[in-house]
C-alpha cells in the first residue's frame, strides 16, 4: 500500500508541474496582450461601430430594394391597375373581380419576415385589398389597422391627398390585427390623381431596431437612420423624443461632437442607394473608462487567476492521476512483471499503460487479420446460398455482397459449370490435392482474363462454377456475348489442363435472385450430356435431350417452397408455369416419368405446410390431394395439375394471412394515434414500441397501408380536433393548442395557418359569426 501511495504521489507531481507551467506562461502572455490591447480600445470601438453600421446599411439597402421591387411589380399587374377605375365595387361583376384580385395577391410575409403586411387602397371605390382580406377603407382602419395618434380622416388624406413615390414614413406605433407593432410605412402611388391607387407596405421597425442594436450604444449612446430630407426613420437610444424631428447636422466618417453637453464619439455613413444617413454615437468617457478599467483589472485578474489556477491544476492533476493508477492496476501486464521491474514502471505509469495498450492493439490487429482470413469462407457461403436460391429479394443479395466484399453488376447473368476431365470417383487424398492445385491454376488464369465481370466458385471435387455478368441490353446479345466469352475461357483452360474439360452453360437471367435457375439448368445439362471422350462446350439453350427425364431440380424445389411459405403468389405462379413449360414443351416425359414427378410434387406440398396448420376436422386441407396421388388409376397429368393448384391455393392462403396481419396492424396503429394524439411526445418511436417493431418498418408500413406519412396523418387529426374546439368552445387558443398536442402557441399557429389557410383567430371569428 505504501508503494502504491508513493507511485500516486510521483504521478500526481508529474501531472501537476505541466499544468502549473502552462498556466503561468498563459497568464504572462495574457498580461502582455491585455496591456497592448487596452491602448487600441478606442480605435477598435470606432472601427467596430463603423463596420456594424456599414453592415446594417448594406442589409437595409437590400431589404428596401426588395420592397420597392415588390411594390413596382404589384403596381404593374393588370388586375391591380384595372380595379382603380371601379367606383361601385359591389355591382355587376365587380365583386368577382375583387375576389380574383384578392386571390392573386402573394403573401410575402410568409417568406419575408421583414414585412408585417401590405395592402392596396383604391380612391374611387374606397376598397382596400391585402392577401386573404378585403375591406372598405373605414373597416380596415377601424377593425384591422390603427396608427397611434392618427385619425381615420388624417390617415385617408395621407394616402390620397398627394402622389407618393418611394415614400417612407418614420417608425410609428400601430395596432394591426389586434397586435401592437412598430412599423415604417412604405407608400407608392399608381394611376392618375382622379383614379389614384396606393400600395402601402408595413415594414417591421423592430427588426430595423434589432439591426441597429448590434451597435455598442450603452450608457447614453444612440443610433438612428435618417432619410435624404433629414427625417429620422428609425432610432434606438435617447436621441429624440419625437421621431419627426430633423437629424443631427454631422459630417461623414469619424469625429468628436457635443450632445446634451457631453463629448461623443460619432460615426456616420451614407447610403449610395437612397442617400439615407446612418449615425451611431457613444459617450467618449464610456469608451475611455473601458480602457482604464481593463488596465486596472488585468493585474487583479492575473493574481486571482494564478491562485485559482494552481488550485485547479492540483485538482485536475489528482483527478487525472487517479484513473491512471486504477487502470495500471487493472492491466494484466503489470502482474506478469518482476518486483523490481514493477516498481520502476509504477514510477512511469504512462509507459506501463502504453505498453499494455500496445499489446491490446496488436491483439486487435491479429483478430482483424483472422477475420480477413475468413473472408474466402464468407464468399463461399454467399455463392452457395445464391446458387441454391436462398435469396428472396435483391436487397438481401446486396447486403450479403457488402458483408462478403463481393461486387457483381450487370443486366444479364449466366451460370456455367466447368468439369475437369481425368478424375473419377472414388477420390483419394493425393487426387484431391492435385485437383486443388489444378483448380487454383484454372481460377488464376480465368480471373486474369476478366477480373470484374466473372466470378469463380469451387463446387468441390472436379467442378468449378463461373458466374458471367453482362451489360447487354437484349437477351440475344447477352447470349452471343456469353458464347464468345465461354469459348475464350475454354481455350485458355484447355491450354493449361490437358486431361480435357467440359463446360455446361445454363440460360440467361436478369436478376441475381434467379441465378439458381441457370445453375440448375447447367447441372441438368451436365448430368444428361453425352460424354464422347472429347472436350466440349454445351449450352442449355442449344441442347436436345434424347433420354426420358423431367425438370424439377432441388434448387427449384427449394425456391418454390420459399415462395409458397412467404405468400408471394405472383412469383409462385411464374415458377409453376416455368416448371410446367419445361416439362411439356422441352422434355415431353412419359406417363411413368410424370407419375414420379407427381409424387415429388406431393412431397413438396407436404414441405410447404407450416407446423400446426390443420383444417376444421383436424386434417390438413391438402391431404385429399396427397391421398389421390397414391391412387394408381389417377391420370398423372391431372394429378400434377391438381398438386400445382393446391400449391397456389396454399400460397394464396399464406398471402391472405399476411394481409390480415397487416390490416390488423394498420387498425392498431391508427387506433393508437387517435387515442394519444393529444400527447406532445407522440412519435414513430412510440408507435414502434406499440407494434413491437422498428421505426423504419413502421414508417414504411404507415405510408404503404394508410396512404399518408405519419406526420401528415397526425397533423390532420390534430387540426380537425382543433377546428371543432375553435368553432364550439370559447377556451383560449393556447389551451386548445396544448389539448391537441402542441407545446407552444407559436408552433400550433404556424401549423394551423399552413393546414387551413387562415389563422386560428380568424377561423374562430368566421365560424362563430
Amino acid at each position: 500500500m505504501k508503494e502504491a501511495t508513493g507511485s500516486h504521489a510521483v504521478l500526481l507531481f508529474r501531472l501537476f508541474v505541466p499544468y502549473a507551467v502552462i498556466l503561468l506562461a498563459s497568464l504572462l502572455v495574457g498580461w502582455f496582450a491585455y496591456d497592448k490591447t487596452s491602448e487600441l480600445v478606442e480605435s477598435e470601438s470606432r472601427e467596430r461601430n463603423s463596420a456594424v453600421l456599414d453592415q446594417v446599411r448594406e442589409s437595409l439597402d437590400r431589404r428596401f430594394a426588395e420592397i420597392e421591387t415588390i411594390a413596382r411589380q404589384m403596381s404593374s399587374e393588370s388586375k391591380v391597375l384595372s380595379f382603380q377605375f371601379v367606383k361601385s365595387p359591389f355591382s355587376d361583376t365587380h365583386p368577382y373581380r375583387l375576389w380574383e384580385l384578392e386571390k392573386s395577391l402573394f403573401d410575402y410575409q410568409v417568406f419575408n419576415h421583414f414585412i408585417v403586411d401590405y395592402y392596396i387602397a383604391y380612391k374611387n371605390s374606397g376598397m382596400v385589398v391585402s392577401p386573404g382580406k378585403v375591406y372598405t377603407s373605414r373597416q380596415l382602419y377601424d377593425l384591422q389597422l390603427h396608427y397611434e395618434g392618427l385619425s381615420y380622416e388624417d390617415w385617408y388624406k395621407q394616402l390620397f391627398n398627394e402622389f407618393h413615390y418611394k415614400t417612407y414614413m418614420p417608425g410609428t406605433e400601430v395596432e394591426y390585427e389586434g397586435k401592437a407593432y412598430s412599423v415604417v410605412s412604405y407608400m407608392q402611388s399608381f394611376g392618375s390623381r382622379d383614379s389614384q391607387g396606393m400600395i402601402t407596405v408595413l415594414i417591421d421597425n423592430k427588426q430595423i431596431q434589432e439591426m441597429l442594436g448590434h451597435i455598442d450604444i450603452e450608457q447614453g449612446g444612440f443610433a438612428y437612420i435618417a432619410d435624404q430630407n433629414g427625417r429620422v426613420i428609425s432610432q434606438i437610444g435617447d436621441v429624440y423624443p419625437d421621431s419627426n424631428l430633423k437629424a443631427l447636422a454631422i459630417r461623414e466618417g469619424f469625429f468628436r461632437g457635443q450632445w446634451k453637453g457631453e463629448d461623443m464619439l460619432i460615426t456616420q455613413t451614407t447610403s449610395g442607394y437612397n442617400g439615407w444617413t446612418y449615425v451611431a454615437a457613444q459617450p467618449e468617457a464610456v469608451v475611455l473608462r473601458k480602457a482604464h478599467y481593463i488596465k486596472e483589472l488585468t493585474l487583479s485578474v492575473f493574481t486571482a487567476s494564478l491562485a485559482l489556477g494552481l488550485v485547479a491544476a492540483f485538482v485536475l492533476a489528482y483527478r487525472s492521476s487517479t484513473p491512471v493508477i486504477k487502470l495500471q492496476r487493472m492491466l494484466p501486464s503489470a502482474d506478469r512483471r518482476g518486483t523490481n521491474r514493477n516498481r520502476l514502471l509504477r514510477l512511469n505509469a504512462m509507459e506501463d499503460i502504453h505498453h499494455s495498450v500496445s499489446e491490446l492493439i496488436d491483439s486487435r490487429e491479429a483478430l482483424r487479420r483472422r477475420l480477413d482470413e475468413q473472408l474466402p469462407l464468407m464468399q463461399n457461403v454467399f455463392f452457395d446460398r445464391l446458387l441454391k436460391g436462398g435469396f428472396t429479394s435483391m436487397e438481401d443479395v446486396e447486403n450479403a455482397m457488402d458483408h462478403a466484399k463481393i461486387f457483381i453488376s450487370g443486366s444479364c447473368h449466366t451460370l456455367a459449370v466447368i468439369r475437369l476431365g481425368g478424375y473419377q470417383a472414388p477420390y483419394n487424398e493425393g487426387m484431391l490435392t492435385e485437383l486443388d492445385i489444378v483448380k487454383m491454376a484454372v481460377s488464376d488464369r480465368i480471373s486474369g482474363m476478366e477480373p470484374e465481370s466473372l466470378k469463380i466458385h469451387d463446387l468441390g471435387e472436379n467442378q468449378l462454377a463461373l458466374l458471367l455478368s453482362s451489360h447487354a441490353d437484349t437477351e440475344e446479345r447477352c447470349r452471343e456475348e456469353v458464347k464468345r466469352r465461354v469459348t475464350r475461357i475454354f481455350d485458355q483452360i484447355l491450354s493449361l489442363h490437358q486431361a480435357g474439360i467440359t463446360i455446361a452453360v445454363g440460360g440467361q437471367q436478369s436478376r441475381l435472385t434467379e441465378i439458381y435457375r441457370s445453375f440448375g439448368e447447367a447441372i441438368f445439362v451436365q448430368n444428361h450430356a453425352y460424354w464422347g471422350g472429347r472436350e466440349q462446350i454445351i449450352f442449355h439453350d442449344d441442347m436436345k435431350l434424347t433420354v426420358p427425364a423431367y425438370y424439377f431440380p432441388s434448387d427449384v424445389e427449394q425456391r418454390l417452397i420459399q415462395m409458397v411459405k412467404s405468400g408471394n403468389y405472383q412469383e409462385t405462379q411464374q415458377l409453376i408455369k416455368m416448371i410446367r413449360d419445361k416439362n411439356k414443351g422441352e422434355l415431353q416425359p412419359s406417363l411413368a416419368v410424370e407419375r414420379i414427378l407427381s409424387q415429388e410434387l406431393c412431397g413438396t406440398l407436404m414441405k410447404c405446410r407450416e407446423r400446426g396448420q390443420q383444417g376444421p376436422d383436424g386434417m390438413m386441407p391438402e391431404m385429399d390431394t396427397i391421398l389421390k396421388a397414391a391412387d394408381p388409376r389417377m391420370d398423372p397429368a391431372s394429378l400434377i395439375e391438381m398438386v400445382q393448384r393446391a400449391l397456389l391455393e396454399l400460397c394464396r392462403q399464406n398471402e391472405q394471412r399476411k394481409k390480415s396481419h397487416n390490416d390488423k396492424l394498420a387498425v392498431q396503429l391508427a387506433s393508437f394515434i387517435h387515442k394519444h394524439f393529444h400527447d406532445p411526445d407522440l412519435s414513430l418511436a412510440m408507435l414502434a414500441r406499440e407494434a413491437r417493431t422498428s421505426e423504419a418498418y413502421v414508417s414504411y408500413f404507415f405510408k404503404e397501408h394508410i396512404g399518408l406519412n405519419f406526420s401528415d396523418y397526425l397533423e390532420n387529426i390534430r387540426m380537425n380536433r382543433a377546428k371543432a374546439l375553435l368553432a364550439g368552445e370559447n377556451r383560449p387558443i393556447s389551451e386548445i393548442a396544448f389539448s391537441v398536442g402542441y407545446l407552444s402557441l407559436n408552433s400550433f399557429s404556424r401549423a394551423f395557418k399552413r393546414a387551413n389557410g387562415v389563422s386560428a383567430t380568424e377561423y374562430r371569428r368566421l365560424n362563430q359569426a
